[in-house]
Formats: C-alpha cells, structure tokens, sequence
C-alpha cells in the first residue's frame, strides 16, 4: 500500500471516528430528552458507548501530526502513556455511561426489559427497553412487578 492510500485510509478511519463518537452523543442526548419528557417507553443499547473507543484515532492523527513538524514535543515523547491512557479512559466511560443512564431510569421507575424487536446490534452490550411502571392501567390495585410490565410490553407489542 502506498503512503498516499494508507494516510487517505487513516483519515477515513478518523471520519468514521467522529461519526461514531457524535453517534454516542445524540444517543445520550435522546435518552436524557425522553426522560425528561415522561416517555412512556425509551430505548437503550447499552452496547452503543463503546463506540468511544474509536476516538483512539484523534489521538493517533495527533501523534502524527507532531511528530512530522517538532520531533521534541512532549506528545511525541509521552504518546505510548497518551494513547493508552485515552483508550482506558474511554473504556471507563463506555462502561459508565450506560451504568448512569439505566441508574437514572430506574430511579425515575422505568423497568428494564428486553427489547422484543431488536435482532442485531452494532456494538456489544445488551439491548434494552425501558418502560415506566405506571404506563399500563393497572386494573387491581397491586403494583406490578418487573416481569409483569415487561410481559405486558411485549403482549402489547406482538398484539
């Protein structure tokens, strides 16, 4: 491969890079809206924050891009401790993230149950609807439990 395509290749992976991270983004921002709005059932793929760690590549052009104009500057001397301290970082948020947004939606008494029309995902993780307790008419005046709202979900859903 020629220095030509590989620098045009990394640049793409740097595009892809930016299109993931505002991905994890907008995804937050959505949750957080359809919470503060009552939704009564919100989405969540756990598994979509680890898109982070592509954000490695910002850190890697940056090492490059240094390197070939000051070949004494302190990225270029710490860029093994740089990268991998970004690349944990990011694996501490990607696992985070979605440990607070489901700690919110719970706390605010939405139920976690499995989505019903989920087949793949893009990322690891499990993929989650959310559904308030109180969304359904509860027709006896016990509370329902996790898996009756969630068996009610999914009734509601294939019916």
């Amino acid at each position: 491969m020629s220095r030509e395509v590989a620098q045009r290749v990394f640049l793409l992976f740097n595009l892809i890079a930016v299109l993931a991270v505002a991905y994890v983004v907008h995804d937050i921002v959505f949750v957080t809206s359809e919470l503060a709005n009552k939704q009564p059932v919100i989405p969540l793929d756990t598994g979509i924050s680890y898109l982070l760690l592509m954000s490695v590549f910002w850190l890697l052009s940056l090492v490059q891009f240094v390197g070939r104009r000051n070949k004494q500057h302190f990225v270029i001397r710490w860029s093994n401790q740089l990268v991998i301290g970004w690349f944990i970082a990011t694996l501490l948020l990607a696992y985070f993230i979605p440990v607070l947004l489901q700690g919110r939606l719970q706390q605010a008494g939405y139920v976690p149950c499995d989505d019903p029309q989920v087949v793949s995902r893009i990322s690891r993780g499990a993929s989650l609807i959310f559904v308030h307790g109180q969304a359904f008419s509860v027709s006896d005046s016990q509370s329902r439990t996790h898996s009756a709202v969630c068996e009610i979900f999914a009734s509601g859903v294939s019916g």
